[in-house]
């Protein structure tokens, strides 16, 4: 089969009504080696729906996935693609124009070889009726420090499919996270790179169902996939968090994070942290 230069991933879980906007918005890149595939992760399926809707774009390829998932989606996704490179994109987001461009024309040129290139995110609601900005972003070449604390790199990175096979993909093991594990792993390859533009938007109605839940007691996983591997701090902290999350309060755990603290701040995460757990009773 020809390669094409990208290959875009849409998981959708039974809203179909969401998926013009984000295909238009690649549509909009005007980029004319792409691919977009969207991965119909169903209760109810709706593949021959969305086939049909889309059918008059050659570009739009529709495959089905029985993961129930985001992780088994975006990896089924990845592994129907062609591209040489691949990005994703939630069925409520959207790219802002330029985005791929500007990641395709820098991972292309970039004097050392990138584990991925990403660019900055806005949150939306309501179509734009407000806007969120999030000044905590951190531009330019991104390592592993960057992102042990949390991930500041959204699900919109671009990498190479290559890449992307030899990291063996998303976890599924993770039911949440499962991006910030993946840029992880990257990292311990080679750097990555955030372009400064706010051009990923993130829809945050709280209303909505979403494809991707940031659900923070994955970190309990996470915590027990690397254990010590980024510091006693960083298990202690993260298993601490994934089980308050979870509604569970550790005092083993607490105190080992009390011990590894390097500030002020991580002492009144962990209050706020324990108190969410009592709170529910």
């Amino acid at each position: 089969m020809k390669l094409i230069k990208l290959s875009v991933i849409i998981p959708t879980f039974n809203r179909t009504q969401l998926l013009f906007r984000s295909v238009n918005s690649i549509l909009n890149q005007e980029i004319d080696d792409v691919e977009i595939i969207i991965v119909d992760d169903y209760t109810r399926d709706q593949t021959d729906e969305i086939k049909e809707i889309f059918k008059h774009l050659s570009c739009v390829k529709v495959v089905k996935s029985w993961a129930h998932k985001p992780s088994g989606a975006r990896n089924i996704g990845v592994k129907n693609a062609l591209g040489k490179y691949i990005s994703f994109l939630d069925d409520d987001d959207m790219y802002l124009p330029g985005r791929l461009n500007n990641m395709l024309t820098y991972i292309e040129k970039a004097p050392k070889k990138l584990s991925f290139v990403s660019s900055g995110r806005l949150f939306e609601i309501n179509d734009f009726q407000k806007i969120i900005l999030d000044d905590s972003q951190k531009y330019g070449v991104i390592n592993l420090s960057d992102v042990l604390d949390c991930n500041g790199i959204d699900i919109g990175f671009m990498m190479r499919r290559s890449l992307f096979n030899e990291l063996k993909g998303f976890d599924e093991s993770l039911s949440s996270l499962e991006d910030w594990d993946l840029i992880l792993r990257s990292l311990m390859i080679s750097d990555g790179y955030k372009l400064e533009r706010l051009d990923y938007a993130v829809n945050c109605e709280v209303d909505r169902p979403r494809v991707s839940l940031s659900q923070e007691k994955s970190r309990n996983n996470l915590a027990d996939k690397y254990s010590f591997k980024f510091g006693k701090k960083w298990y202690f902290e993260n298993k601490f968090k994934g089980l308050c999350e979870s509604g569970e309060f550790n005092l083993n755990y607490a105190i080992k994070y009390l011990i590894y603290s390097r500030s002020f701040y991580d002492f009144k995460s962990l209050i706020y942290h324990t108190l969410k757990v009592f709170r529910r009773f």
